[in-house]
């Protein structure tokens, strides 16, 4: 229920009082600017009756025979979850969902839209348009018919845009070896297929009858660079080549290290920070 009131001492009071008397049950409410002189209340009512029924029902309430003074839609579930943590948690599968398609329906979800668009040029100015720009061009256009947009859901849909487009800070280690070669150790991003592979190459290199080779899927790869335990650690040279790979696979402990730089306590530092890491 989206209801708009005057901005003066009282008011909620008065709308509070009208849904009681409607036999309704405010199971959440947020507040959102408008403009100098009004504000709109936003609440998620519990109600044995219709939308219409409720709507009319406050209406009377308050006074109001504007019809635009009181809107009531059905309510969507996930709507009654904390706002703020609705919000992180639509950001953070905004990013996972790592292209335009997702962030287009995490804003949809946000400010409750009924269709998300992508164009190239700001639209014209609507009540029933929120438009925002995307940080690497072009703008998200969301629209929805049964209530017009409020100054805080534009802040809101700016504030989601600049969350889903800030990179992620990505752990970082450096590690000394016994011989004094100096390597990094970071998280993998899935996209180290190929020096995987040459990894595991090298690591079976004389283990197989001659002539024959071990070969892995592109989609066998990416499973043991990303699993459901978390991402797997690399550890590179001062060239940058993968010469050691530590990952958690369906609670196995995979350890990976280059026949170069075996005897150099590798696969106990990843042993030791993969354990730290589920202890977590």
């Amino acid at each position: 229920m989206r209801v708009r009131l005057p901005d003066e001492s009282g008011a909620l009071a008065r709308l509070t009082e009208a849904v009681a008397q409607a036999d309704g049950n405010i199971l959440g409410l947020a507040v959102h600017g408008q403009d100098s002189r009004s504000v709109v209340d936003e609440m998620f009512v519990g109600s044995a009756g219709s939308a219409e029924e409720l709507a009319e029902a406050i209406r009377r309430g308050l006074g109001t025979e504007d019809p635009g003074a009181v809107l009531v839609t059905p309510a969507d579930p996930h709507d009654l979850v904390d706002a703020p943590t609705r919000a992180l948690d639509l950001a953070v599968q905004a990013v996972s969902g790592g292209d335009a398609t997702a962030l287009a329906r995490g804003l949809g979800a946000l400010v409750h839209a009924d269709a998300v668009r992508y164009q190239p040029t700001e639209p014209p100015r609507h009540p029933h348009v929120l438009a925002a720009a995307v940080p690497q061009g072009g703008w998200l256009v969301a629209m929805r018919d049964w209530a017009p947009f409020t100054v805080t859901e534009q802040a809101r849909a700016e504030a989601f845009l600049r969350a889903a487009d800030v990179e992620p800070v990505r752990p970082r280690w450096d590690i000394l070896t016994l011989s004094g070669a100096e390597l990094v150790a970071e998280h993998a991003t899935g996209d180290e297929i190929g020096p995987v592979e040459d990894l595991l190459c090298a690591c079976l290199a004389g283990l197989e009858p001659s002539g024959e080779r071990a070969t892995w899927t592109d989609r066998e790869l990416r499973a043991l660079l990303i699993t459901p335990r978390g991402p797997a650690l690399l550890v590179r040279d001062e060239a940058g080549v993968v010469v050691a790979l530590g990952a958690v696979v369906e609670d196995e402990l995979v350890l990976l290290v280059h026949p170069h730089y075996r005897g150099m306590r590798l696969a106990r530092w990843l042993r030791k920070r993969l354990t730290a890491r589920a202890l977590a």
